[in-house]
């Protein structure tokens, strides 16, 4: 118990404080604070040169870039271009699914393609305040597919990576997805096994399902990608005019003097 007690009173006084005793030196991690240096700002991508499309028939519209991210310009063909849903190629035998605005560009190829369909059979029994995003894509891309199971069956040849869905301004659902799908050989992928990269958005208007989908093949996503979703979320179902011409409804568009 003495040496205990002399042990306590020769204890040095500074260890009661915070070790004023230890001076600091350079190099002790344990006294010397150098405060770590800011991360650098994250450059804000510069925009991408764009194209409008807008229709008054069918009352929609977007953007689609003209340049790709390096900078290297998208050269595009209009290769359809349709003013009603009735007048419209059909996309597969059951004529649901029509081509009403497609753009082309010969190098990949590249394709931009506006359908409109009637509202799939997998959609149509359930109100669309259930659907969600993962299944409206299945249902428009099998409704694309050529490809069928033993029952006869349609199946989608896409395999859907991405699906959200968001509520706009003026109340519209839009239902945005990333998918790739099976291409076929090209200049740069003679293999017989290629695939093509896509982003797509569907919106419902009146029991009609209209999308937009941007799709390249695979090797030249990095470089189109975010034009491609640019793309997408700027579609958008315009409000109707009197040239509008409901899809199932359209009559014979014949705009009289008086209307």
């Amino acid at each position: 118990m003495q040496l205990e007690s002399e042990l306590r009173v020769r204890a040095p006084p500074c260890r009661a404080r915070r070790d004023p005793c230890i001076q600091p030196y350079e190099g002790d991690a344990r006294r010397v604070h150098r405060a770590a240096p800011a991360p650098a700002p994250t450059p804000t991508p510069r925009a991408l040169a764009t194209q409008r499309v807008a229709s008054e028939t069918l009352a929609y519209e977007f953007t689609y870039p003209v340049e790709a991210e390096s900078g290297k310009p998208i050269s595009w063909a209009v290769s359809r271009e349709r003013d009603t849903y009735s007048s419209a190629e059909p996309m597969s035998p059951n004529a649901r699914q029509r081509i009403v605005y497609e753009l082309l560009s010969f190098k990949g190829p590249l394709t931009t393609v506006v359908t409109v369909s009637n509202t799939p059979p997998a959609l149509e029994a359930r109100d669309k305040s259930e659907w969600t995003a993962r299944e409206v894509a299945n249902a428009v891309l099998s409704d694309k597919a050529t490809g069928r199971v033993a029952s006869g069956q349609r199946v989608s040849l896409a395999e859907v990576d991405n699906a959200k869905k968001q509520v706009m301004e003026n109340g519209d659902t839009h239902y945005y997805y990333e998918y790739i799908s099976q291409g076929s050989p090209n200049l740069r992928e003679p293999e017989a096994t290629t695939f093509r990269h896509s982003y797509g958005v569907t919106v419902e208007r009146g029991g009609y399902l209209y999308t937009l989908s941007s799709s390249a093949p695979e090797i030249y996503w990095d470089e189109l990608s975010r034009g491609f979703d640019d793309s997408v979320k700027s579609f958008r179902l315009t409000k109707p005019t009197r040239k509008y011409r409901e899809p199932g409804n359209e009559g014979l568009g014949i705009s009289l003097p008086f209307q």
